[in-house]
């Protein structure tokens, strides 16, 4: 049966090449500041890919975003409310449809739902439509005639609020500062030490 020896001078090769291969650098800092700062490069890289989407899908579909800072269309969407929207051709708006259209006198936008709809006077895809609040007991005094107009898809309450408040100035600068000084952060080169060589121990 035969016998496999080792031998001290094999023995010695095998460490040695072993030793001689730990040598080399390695970070310096806590595994912990190691996994914030994944968490952060991650965060960073999520915002951007939803950032670009967003962007991306608004510009193919036309979609956008409206804020409702007046309780008229209580309690469907009361105010702080934020709804996205889609450019619609008035010709495929329907009865019961949220729509922003501009006032016919100062040109400032209203979001109201539509309770009747007439044919434009003027173009064949025209639409006059009258608008009324759900809280509002009486339809708006102006009709609007439109050719298309952003119609609201889904609604999430307080979220309009979280939106203005995140486009006040203050918060502005201070979330671009942040965001940048993380991206230093995150991108700075990590700090590294020599791993001194088994065969200079």
């Amino acid at each position: 049966m035969p016998t496999h020896v080792t031998t001290d001078d094999a023995a010695a090769a095998r460490d040695g090449g072993d030793m001689a291969e730990s040598g080399g650098a390695e970070p310096v800092g806590s595994p912990r500041l190691g996994r914030i700062r994944d968490v952060v490069i991650t965060l960073i890289g999520v915002i951007g890919i939803v950032t670009i989407a967003w962007l991306l899908a608004a510009w193919l579909w036309g979609l956008s975003i409206v804020v409702f800072v007046t309780g008229s269309m209580s309690p469907t969407m009361p105010v702080g409310t934020a709804a996205i929207s889609q450019l619609t051709d008035a010709a495929d708006l329907r009865i019961g449809d949220v729509v922003t259209v501009p006032r016919p006198d100062t040109g400032q936008p209203v979001t109201h739902r539509i309770v009747a709809i007439d044919a434009g006077a003027t173009a064949p895809g025209e639409r006059e439509l009258t608008l009324q609040g759900d809280d509002n007991d009486f339809a708006d005094s102006q009709t609007y005639v439109i050719d298309e107009a952003p119609r609201v898809l889904v609604s999430v309450p307080v979220l309009g609020s979280i939106v203005l408040w995140a486009q006040t100035p203050a918060v502005m600068i201070v979330a671009s500062v942040a965001i940048a000084l993380a991206i230093a952060w995150a991108l700075w080169p990590t700090p590294t030490r020599a791993v001194p060589d088994a065969h200079q121990m």
